[in-house]
């Protein structure tokens, strides 16, 4: 015994020091781990945020440190804070808040690639139906789901949101009387956890990263309306971002603009533009792309229908790179004269480009670093499709369509929405039309999946009644109208005396497009509504 007890009070002694030393060892652990996760986002934001928003005992920012936003987020959410809770910042404040809390709580470039319609606040743009059902219910009758799959959430932060709703707009159940609205919202919440939680590999990964886009580029564009333009872009750095200076000549007509601007990057590779363009104040939204590309839209401030997609390459001075075709599809069996655009182009030969079988470059004329020509014949036996042009001693950007017919035509947006405005604080917002041909392609069948773009066209645009016919009254008359380029632009807000019942401008038309091609008519047509000002978009 005496032996035991005095193998024992050694043993409790080893034990009582191995459990000190691991107490201490898990506390520094926790210590460690308690740091690395502690919020020190920025001055600014332990000014604005740290009185309603303490560190939590895992050291987080209450909320904050739960929520990743991109930065049009977490501006809405510090303009409703200011709004419900007593914020007070200057506009220069609110930018460093937006800038810090998007760096350290935004979303990975992988998050947000699906997003750029929402982002860039695209009108007229028709979302797919959410995958689940539970999210149609509760949330798709009020919101686009660019709202919520903008956002990154844990669990807890998505229940707060339920709550934050029943608090904010408890007449939801009114809304929701179709179906049991909580439960409907328990559901969906299981599935936003899940699809957007705030964990997220993607982010771990990009967090802290960061593009240079210093230097010069050349832009591909395309505006409804006016069609595909190329352009040069300089980038400069500057204290607080970059200043860019935008040269752009529209392919058809040779119409010349220029954009100047400031331009400041969040999260590492979201670049939000305020450019002049002449008179007009210009808003660009984009992202920059693993591939060394710049991708986004810009759209007129005053009105946001008015609106364009680019795409910039960085220049560079060691290969010949093709960043536009025109036309962009080619008709089997006959001989096609392209224009081909990009940078170094003086130096591409046939040799460096390998064309799919049935598809040859005869000659290339007119030969310069920015643009050349060239005659591609295509056979009778090629393969109706995308064409992928490769070479290992040139670059080149985009696919051509081989088609063996024309069958259709088809307008975008297929359902299009203009806002009446002007008049008072709001603005107008218009919608461009374009007409674009279609090839039924393989399966020789309208409306499939294998039907071949084969790009816009011009057409002859006019309104009609909705429904054309048995219409039971025509709005044609107060609600806007359609010029030759498609561009529809709404009337003035407020009553309209002359209406009857005096109403205001809104109201329905049909829009139709007309094209000849080839001696064959084509007729397609969309829905047009001009409806009330987004009173909705600019509070929140």
């Amino acid at each position: 015994m005496v032996k035991k007890k005095r193998f024992i009070l050694p043993l409790l002694a080893i034990c009582t020091v191995v459990i000190s030393a691991c107490a201490a060892q898990t506390s520094k652990k926790d210590e460690q781990e308690k740091e690395k996760s502690m919020v020190t986002i920025s001055e600014q934001v332990e000014k604005s945020c740290i009185s309603c928003h303490a560190v939590d005992e895992k050291g987080k920012l209450e909320r904050i440190g739960y929520i990743r936003k991109t930065p049009e987020g977490w501006s809405q959410t510090i303009a409703r804070m200011e709004r419900l809770h007593g914020l007070s910042v200057t506009e220069e404040e609110r930018e460093q808040l937006i800038m810090d809390l998007s760096r350290e709580r935004g979303l990975a470039p992988e998050e947000t690639e699906k997003l750029q319609y929402w982002l860039a606040n695209k009108p007229s743009y028709l979302e797919a139906n959410p995958e689940n059902e539970h999210v149609a219910n509760a949330c798709i009758s009020c919101h686009a789901s660019g709202r919520f799959e903008a956002q990154r959430r844990t669990e807890q932060e998505w229940k707060n949101l339920k709550d934050f709703h029943l608090v904010m707009y408890p007449s939801i159940y009114l809304n929701h009387r179709h179906t049991d609205w909580p439960k409907e919202a328990d559901k969906a919440i299981a599935y936003l956890a899940k699809k957007y939680g705030e964990d997220s590999k993607v982010w771990n990964e990009w967090k802290n990263e960061e593009y240079n886009v210093n230097g010069k580029w050349k832009v591909v564009g395309f505006q409804g309306t006016k069609g595909f333009y190329i352009g040069e872009s300089e980038f400069k750095k500057e204290d607080k971002g970059y200043s860019e200076k935008k040269n752009i000549r529209f392919l058809n007509g040779d119409v010349r603009e220029e954009f100047n601007g400031n331009v400041r990057m969040y999260t590492g590779y979201m670049l939000r533009s305020q450019y002049l363009q002449g008179e007009n104040k210009v808003k660009g939204t984009y992202s920059v792309t693993s591939d060394n590309q710049i991708k986004g839209d810009w759209s007129l401030k005053d009105d946001l229908g008015i609106t364009a997609e680019e795409t910039y390459y960085k220049v560079q001075t060691e290969k010949p790179e093709v960043v536009h075709l025109e036309p962009l599809s080619w008709k089997k069996g006959e001989v096609n004269e392209i224009t081909m655009y990009g940078m170094n182009l003086s130096q591409l030969k046939k040799e460096d480009l390998s064309l799919p079988k049935g598809v040859e470059l005869v000659s290339i004329t007119d030969q310069s670093d920015e643009q050349l020509r060239a005659v591609i014949k295509v056979d009778e036996k090629a393969k109706i499709g995308k064409v992928t042009f490769k070479g290992e001693n040139a670059i080149i950007h985009g696919d051509a369509v081989i088609f063996d017919q024309t069958d259709y035509i088809k307008i975008e947006p297929g359902y299009g929405v203009s806002r009446i405005g002007d008049e008072g604080p709001m603005n107008k917002m218009s919608t461009q039309y374009v007409a674009y041909v279609y090839s039924n392609g393989k399966d020789g069948k309208k409306g499939t999946k294998d039907d071949l773009n084969l790009g816009p066209v011009q057409a002859d645009w006019s309104l009609g009644t909705y429904p054309e016919k048995n219409a039971t009254r025509d709005d044609r008359p107060y609600i806007g109208n359609i010029d030759k380029n498609g561009l529809y632009t709404p009337n003035i807000e407020g009553v309209n005396k002359d209406r009857a019942f005096v109403q205001e401008n809104v109201g329905s038309a049909t829009v139709i497009a007309k094209v000849e091609i080839d001696g064959k008519s084509f007729i397609a047509k969309s829905h047009h509504i001009a409806t009330v000002p987004d009173y909705d978009n600019n509070i929140h």
